[in-house]
Parts: C-alpha cells; sequence; structure tokens
C-alpha cells in the first residue's frame, strides 16, 4: 500500500486531506508511527533510532506541532529514514510546514477531529495486513508456476483471478539480477547475505511501485535467490516502454545501494505451463549478457540470435565436443605457448576475414596478422575463407564464450 491508496480508502477519505506533497503519494506504507511517544518529545532521543522506513507518522501533540523549527527537524530526520508521510491534525499545520514538505515531496495529511486515531489505525493496520496476505498468496502462485513440475492450471488461473491477476493472454517473466558489484574493493564486494537480501527485498518493492503507476495494482512478483522474478502480461508493454521502466527501477537500485544490476526477459507465452520456459529463457539472458561485447542492462532473449539457440541445447558435453573438433587444437596450442590464436581468429570471423581490419581491431602489424593466420591455417587444416567452415568456426567460438560464462 502507498500514500496514494491511502486517499482511496473510502473509510478514511473523508478524514483526511492530502495539503502538501502529492508528488510523493507513490512512497510505501509499511506500518504506522504514533510518534506522540515519550521518547519522541525528548530533545537527546535520536530519532532515526525510532524509524525503520516506510512508517506513516502521526503526530497530534500540540507541544511538537506548535514549534515550526521542532516539528521541522522531525520531519528532516525521519525523512532521512525514509518514512511513507506525516500526518497532523486539523488547524495544527503551519504554511512553513507545508512549504518543506512540497519542497522533499514528502505527503503530509491533516486528520479531521471526526477520524478517530484508533479507527485510523485500525483501517489501515487492516489494509496492511490483508495487501502482506494477498502478496504472500500471489507470491506463492507465481513460485508454483515456475517450479511444480504438473500444474493445476485451473485452479492456479481462479486463485491469480480471485486475487486480483488475470493470467490469460501471452505474458512473460522479466528476471533482475541484483548482486554486489564487481570491480569495487573486496570489503565492498563482499556484502553480507543478510543485507543483500534485504536489498533484494526492497527492489521486489521498487518494482511493484514503479509498476504500480502503470496499473498493475496486483503484480505477481517474487524475490528468489540473487533474482528479482516478475511476470507481466506482454502485450500491455512495448519493448521500448519496458526497458525505460526497468532502467528507472535499476538506476535507483544502484545509486540508493551501491549494486550491480541486469534484467533479462524471456519470450511472452500464451499457456500457463509455458511461462517456466520464459523463466529459463530470462535466466539465460543473463547468463549470455556477460558475453555481450556492449555495457547494455536490458536482455531480451529473443533479440540474442545464435547464443538464444545455443541456450537451448542442455547437453553440455554435445557442446563441448563440437567445440573441441571446431577449435579445439587451436585452444591447445594457445596453452601450450601462451599464445593468442584464438582471440586473432575469432577476431578475424568478426571482421569477415579482413587481416586489415582485425590488425587495426587488435593493435598488431600486419605482418604480425599474416604471421598469425599462417600459423591457424596450418593447424586447424582448413580452408577459412570457405563459408561453412567460416559459420562453423563462428558458432564454435560462441559456444566457447557461452561455455565460460555460463553459470554453475
Amino acid at each position: 500500500m502507498n500514500c496514494e491508496d491511502l486517499m482511496n480508502m473510502k473509510q478514511i477519505r473523508n478524514g483526511m486531506k492530502l495539503v502538501a506533497g502529492e508528488k510523493g503519494v507513490g512512497r510505501n506504507i509499511r506500518w504506522i508511527y504514533f510518534a506522540d511517544c515519550v521518547q519522541c518529545l525528548k530533545d537527546e532521543v535520536d530519532l532515526t533510532e525510532l524509524i525503520h522506513g516506510e512508517e506513516l507518522v502521526i503526530v497530534t501533540n500540540e507541544s511538537l506541532t506548535g514549534n515550526d523549527e521542532k516539528i521541522i527537524d522531525m520531519i528532516r530526520v525521519m525523512y532521512s529514514k525514509n518514512i511513507a508521510g506525516f500526518v497532523i491534525n486539523e488547524g495544527q499545520i503551519s504554511q512553513s510546514v507545508i512549504d518543506y514538505c512540497n519542497e522533499i515531496e514528502l505527503p503530509l495529511y491533516e486528520l479531521s477531529v471526526n477520524l478517530h486515531l484508533i479507527d485510523l489505525s485500525q483501517i489501515v493496520c487492516k489494509a496492511l495486513v490483508e495487501e502482506e496476505s494477498n502478496t504472500n498468496s500471489r507470491e506463492r502462485i507465481l513460485s508454483s508456476i515456475l517450479y511444480t513440475e504438473h500444474l493445476d492450471v485451473e485452479g492456479i488461473m481462479e486463485q491469480a483471478n480471485y486475487l486480483g491477476v488475470n493470467l490469460s493472454g501471452k505474458h512473460r517473466i522479466v528476471v533482475l539480477h541484483v548482486n554486489a558489484p564487481e570491480g569495487v574493493e573486496k570489503k565492498k564486494q563482499q556484502l553480507d547475505e543478510g543485507r543483500l537480501m534485504e536489498i533484494r527485498e526492497n527492489i521486489k518493492k521498487s518494482v511493484e511501485t514503479e509498476f504500480r503507476s502503470y496499473s498493475m495494482r496486483h503484480l505477481m512478483v517474487l524475490s528468489q535467490g540473487e533474482y528479482v522474478v516478475t511476470l507481466l502480461p506482454s502485450e500491455v508493454f512495448s519493448k521500448d516502454l519496458l526497458v525505460t521502466i526497468l532502467m528507472n527501477i535499476m538506476k535507483r537500485g544502484e545509486a540508493n545501494y551501491h549494486i550491480s544490476m541486469k534484467s533479462g526477459i524471456g519470450t511472452g507465452y500464451e499457456y500457463l505451463e509455458d511461462f517456466k520456459k520464459s523463466y529459463q529463457e530470462a535466466k539465460n539472458a543473463l547468463t549470455i549478457s556477460r558475453i555481450a561485447p556492449n555495457e547494455e542492462k536490458v536482455y531480451f532473449y529473443e533479440n540474442l540470435g545464435i547464443y538464444s539457440l545455443i541456450a537451448q541445447i542442455s547437453n553440455g558435453k554435445f557442446l563441448d565436443e563440437y567445440m573441441e573438433s571446431r577449435i579445439g587444437k587451436l585452444i591447445k596450442a594457445d596453452q601450450m605457448q601462451e599464445g593468442e590464436l584464438c582471440e586473432t581468429l575469432e577476431a578475424y570471423l568478426e571482421h569477415n576475414c579482413n587481416a586489415n581490419a582485425t590488425a587495426e581491431a587488435l593493435y598488431i602489424h600486419r605482418n604480425t596478422m599474416r604471421y598469425r593466420m599462417d600459423k591457424i591455417r596450418k593447424i586447424l587444416e582448413d580452408d577459412i575463407s570457405d563459408l561453412s567452415v567460416f559459420l562453423e568456426l563462428k558458432l564454435a567460438f560462441a559456444i566457447k564464450r557461452y561455455r565460460e560464462n555460463r553459470e554453475e
């Protein structure tokens, strides 16, 4: 539930009014915190120790609300801990408090005397508990879809429909990989696993929030190991829009938690039994992303060309034998002599057998390039200019890259 949902609840709609921070109504509400407690009234108490994030903070004590400097300082400190919003009794909100909440885009509500705190607390807490229960139920359904061998399709469709999720039509799986960043100091890289789990849960909430703004109010999303997995209707989101949404999520996640993120997206399938195929494709797309020459963050499985075909072959022995039969001799020659023949041939194939362009790309002299190619032809005993040989070698190098970078 977020602050916008709060204002759509008919039980409290007439008893609370949003007076500031309208741009922040997408902020999530996790629980209610009554800040009229004795601790909050003491100047020596560190308010950051009392706030854990995403609380809807309620203040009614006039000794606080009557002092603009004190209430603004309280909001500032609690905002730094990511509260959801702030609630103050009607008649106790000054213009300076309104201006400050507008500035930081924090929802500020005016509470009517006609809405008793006990009623507000019961209504909001009941809604939060129900939402948590429904979220857990949607997670269980998605987990069943992805991991159960024999699906009760009719039963799952019925459960999903009850929870507000329409599983008819084509759906695809989106997988966000969330991990400690590479290329940083070792201490920072070895994040505590508990902290990583917490970060993934926060990314999951971010996914829910982002897609909620596109009317996806009952999203199926699951935190699973290193992944945050989401099921989406294919026809609702174009590829360009999906990339935009995922980039927003990843940029915020990387900035907030100092992590690295990528996204793999599977093909859209119409039948429930095939959704797990989309899941495997999304994970394969992430595996293939490790060998992609670019620095993209979003990978569609269907756009990965020959690698998507290689990923379909589950027999690793078959792939290794194919690679060995085509370029095995070259690999061994490099291992024995610490050479660069494989790198040279792969670049040569990438540049459509243009020796000068390859030499330029590898920053080597043309004579060196000529020497290496003569050596390669002698070892392989094949005519590289022959189209069938060219294609076989391209495939062998693609398999080599894929197998070297596959998930263990």
